[in-house]
């Protein structure tokens, strides 16, 4: 490999992702902790939220948390502690909406495939942070995401 080419870190299943299950309308939850420590230059995310089958509009919206040690967060949002934080997050910042339109033979999950330029933050740990607002309960399961770290070499 040269100098300068871009590496691939390992794929890593979110932390805590199965927190989202059966969050009702409203209830915005914390998860997936991701160490950036390691001197990456973008992290790509994917997450998968099942949509509830009387889903007939509103929004999953992903936003992302950060702290320099993983004991300070924005907004005091720790993604290691389950619970509401839908009051918290004015300053934690928004990177992806999707519409929660469900349609049984096209769409049943609502599906985020965000990259993360690691310039944008001075952080060495970032978390997510889904607020539910679908006008639904999301469905028990289904649930499901991960993070790479890419690094330049």
């Amino acid at each position: 490999m040269a100098t300068g080419d871009i590496t691939r870190g390992t794929r890593t299943v979110l932390a805590n992702v199965a927190r989202l299950h059966s969050n009702t309308n409203g209830l915005a939850e914390a998860f997936g902790e991701i160490d950036v420590t390691g001197g990456g230059v973008a992290v790509s995310i994917y997450l998968i939220v099942p949509i509830h089958s009387s889903a007939t509009a509103g929004t999953y919206d992903l936003y992302i948390v950060e702290s320099q040690d993983a004991a300070e967060w924005t907004d005091n949002i720790d993604p290691a502690t389950s619970g509401d934080v839908a009051a918290k997050i004015a300053d934690a910042r928004l990177v992806a909406s999707v519409n929660t339109i469900y349609d049984a033979t096209h769409r049943t999950d609502a599906e985020f495939h965000v990259s993360i330029n690691m310039f944008e933050f001075a952080a060495g740990y970032l978390g997510l942070c889904l607020d539910n607002n679908s006008g639904q309960t999301i469905p028990a399961s289904g649930a499901d995401g991960d993070s790479v770290i890419l690094t330049v070499s």
